[in-house]
């Protein structure tokens, strides 16, 4: 017999009580009515429109869509790297407007300095930002204990593998002690061993240093089963489809992606990205008939 099909939007009361606890802490990141046209020779395109969405301290949110919906021009706003055309987007209720301190970046590439060993790296911010050369070692040692690259510390980054080349990535974006950390594709060029790894460590870090963090992913079972909340983007331009609670209680372990809670949110969060009928099940119908 068939295992009831639960509604994506019903939570056990443990997951209410952390939701709400959630909700009552302060807002790090407010973005209001958000727009960003881009104009070029061949026309003008539309890229966002009137997203709107808050992210509380200590809250891990995802951002999913389709191609087209905008998600990486959206945390490259949010980064400074790029100016909104209308709306706002505040960290702290002070108006972003260029790259600060205040926000870490991890991208899918893994932009570290091939000349400067992991310690390096990672003491590159803190030493930029003023601290002497032993208090950014010092800071930096601590982050590389906390990524698990103890006894990596001299290394050089050609000398990594992936999964840890991403980690250096991410102990030197937290090093700046930002008030939120962005995260674009990060695990996106890994294989799926590596990036089941790489989810552990995230979910590790977040729980020893309770981190803010937006995370960008293709990868709907990973959006679910990291985050807090999901904010779902429909395309052309890219605006707020619906921001989707997850109904899954903290500590998340790797059984959960067989949970009803994790298949039902799932399921739903798929129907808003690529519909109840998406072109691939189309061309699957078309080859059975031949």
């Amino acid at each position: 017999m068939e295992e009831p099909i639960i509604d994506y939007k019903h939570k056990t009361p443990d997951v209410q009580k952390q939701l709400e606890a959630l909700r009552e802490k302060p807002v790090v990141l407010d973005v209001e009515g958000a727009g960003k046209t881009f104009h070029g020779e061949n026309g003008t395109v539309e890229a966002l429109k009137d997203i709107s969405f808050k992210v509380h301290e200590g809250e891990l949110m995802s951002i999913v869509g389709p191609s087209g919906s905008g998600k990486s021009t959206l945390i490259r706003i949010i980064a400074g790297l790029e100016t909104l055309s209308c709306g706002s987007a505040k960290l702290d209720g002070n108006t972003i407007d260029s790259p600060g301190p205040g926000r870490g970046m991890v991208f899918q590439s893994y932009s570290l300095f091939p000349w400067l060993t992991v310690e390096q790296n990672v003491a590159f911010g803190p030493q930029t930002l003023g601290s002497s050369k032993t208090d950014a070692t010092n800071e930096a040692q601590h982050w590389i204990q906390i990524v698990g690259l103890d006894g990596f510390e001299k290394a050089y980054p050609h000398q990594l593998s992936g999964g840890m080349r991403q980690r250096v990535g991410i102990a030197r974006a937290l090093a700046n002690k930002p008030r939120i950390l962005l995260m674009d594709e990060p695990f996106g060029a890994l294989d799926a061993q590596t990036r089941a790894q790489m989810q552990a460590y995230l979910l590790q870090i977040r729980r020893t240093i309770d981190v803010t963090i937006l995370f960008i992913t293709h990868d709907l079972d990973e959006a679910v089963y990291l985050s807090d909340r999901v904010l779902a983007l429909d395309a052309n331009p890219g605006r707020v489809a619906e921001l989707i609670d997850v109904p899954l209680v903290r500590p998340r372990k790797p059984e959960m992606f067989s949970d009803p809670h994790f298949l039902s949110t799932r399921v739903h969060v798929g129907h808003l990205i690529h519909g109840d009928f998406p072109e691939e099940m189309k061309e699957l119908e078309f080859l059975k008939e031949h």
